[in-house]
């Protein structure tokens, strides 16, 4: 059930292609073993307003939260998280260069019994295999 949230600040879709980000945090994610594939959402939403610091219309900002189920150890969530801030940070340096742009990434646990869900697309992705 692991879902990216990627949060940006309103001035960047301006200078940043959002879809790309989407895409290129949502690969790396794919490639976290720990994180299954058939549950894996990526979203982007974009704040309505937003002020930073001393107002400046310049600086903006993407904070991204993984929302995922309990029971990874904390190695496991360190090593997603790294690969995925990394990911954001590489992405946003060769889109803005030194552009004042505050990132972060962080990892939330879902407490499973304050959650309900239902997902048919794991089930559909393994028909395909097997009729592939």
């Amino acid at each position: 059930m692991p879902h990216q949230i990627i949060e940006v600040s309103p001035n960047l879709p301006e200078v940043l292609d959002l879809k790309s980000l989407v895409q290129a945090l949502h690969e790396c994610a794919a490639e976290q073993e720990a994180l299954p594939l058939g549950g894996l959402r990526t979203r982007v939403h974009i704040a309505a307003e937003h002020l930073i610091a001393d107002q400046s219309p310049a600086f903006g900002f993407i904070a991204v939260y993984l929302r995922i189920a309990e029971g990874r150890t904390d190695a496991i969530k360190k090593q997603i998280g790294a690969a995925l801030f990394q990911c954001l940070c590489h992405f946003v340096d060769s889109a803005l260069g030194e552009a004042p742009v505050a990132l972060s990434y962080e990892i939330q646990e879902i407490n499973p019994n304050f959650r309900w869900n239902r997902n048919k697309i794991a089930d559909f992705m393994v028909g395909q295999q097997e009729s592939s």
